[in-house]
């Protein structure tokens, strides 16, 4: 097992809050800065980081999901399933192989996927008047489910691909959350059959669940008083700094 130290508690506590506070106000991020800082400063074991990182996705968006369901455009939400669950699984698959066996590979795709997404989120989406075609939900949910099944960081090729409809706010949210519960489901259940966190970690992991709600709540009282233009600016910077550093530090084993 583990051994769990005040230092240990304390940074996966700073980081979660972080990570938290960026997303509620900016609105998106929780999974990549969670996912880049424990991988950088050794937190948890990636296996177990993904684990937590789908575990409060998953409490976090079920039940905003439930309350609007009846904006969820579900046609679309089963074209991006249809791709994103079976590369979720693979996702999952190269996972726990490279977690073992490729660690450097791991972190240097950990890293070069976080500059990717950021470079994703700096495009401007511009809607358009009519329905992106359906191969276009295919890939983006493909992708998504790939970068769900490594990272458990499934939400840029989404959030890219669902903000360009010409759907109204509601419906994109909450079909991204729609799409983004399932996938949490079936991550969560796979990893299942994967390698769990220790039994100390899980009592960390279920410790973390509170504690995000509660710094939900409190982030949520800022919104009025900050500017989410320049949150986004911090977290896309934030999450740039890591995927280098990520890239930086495992290169040398690789090349």
């Amino acid at each position: 097992m583990l051994s769990i130290s005040f230092e240990l508690i304390l940074l996966m506590a700073l980081c979660l809050s972080l990570a938290t506070v960026m997303q509620t106000l900016s609105g998106f991020g929780f999974g990549l800065l969670v996912v880049a800082s424990f991988t950088l400063l050794d937190v948890l074991p990636l296996t177990a980081t993904t684990f937590l990182v789908s575990l409060l996705g998953l409490v976090n968006s079920t039940t905003v999901v439930v309350k609007n369901r009846s904006s969820v455009k579900v046609p679309e939400l089963k074209l991006m399933l249809y791709t994103g669950i079976p590369l979720m699984l693979l996702g999952f698959v190269l996972l726990e192989y490279m977690s073992s066996h490729l660690t450097h590979y791991l972190n240097f795709a950990l890293g070069v996927s976080i500059l990717l997404c950021c470079a994703l989120m700096l495009i401007g989406r511009e809607r358009t008047n009519k329905q992106s075609n359906p191969r276009s939900f295919l890939i983006a949910g493909g992708v998504s489910g790939l970068l769900g099944g490594l990272f458990s960081t499934s939400g840029p090729p989404l959030v890219f691909q669902c903000y360009k409809q010409s759907w109204s706010i509601e419906a994109i949210r909450s079909t991204l959350l729609a799409v983004f519960t399932i996938g949490g489901l079936v991550r969560v259940g796979i990893a299942l059959f994967g390698t769990l966190p220790e039994l100390d970690i899980m009592f960390l992991i279920a410790a973390a669940i509170p504690l995000v709600l509660l710094v939900t709540h409190f982030a949520r009282k800022l919104t009025p008083y900050v500017d989410a233009k320049w949150v986004r600016i911090i977290a896309i910077a934030l999450l740039g700094l890591s995927g280098v550093s990520l890239v930086a530090a495992s290169a040398p084993g690789i090349f």
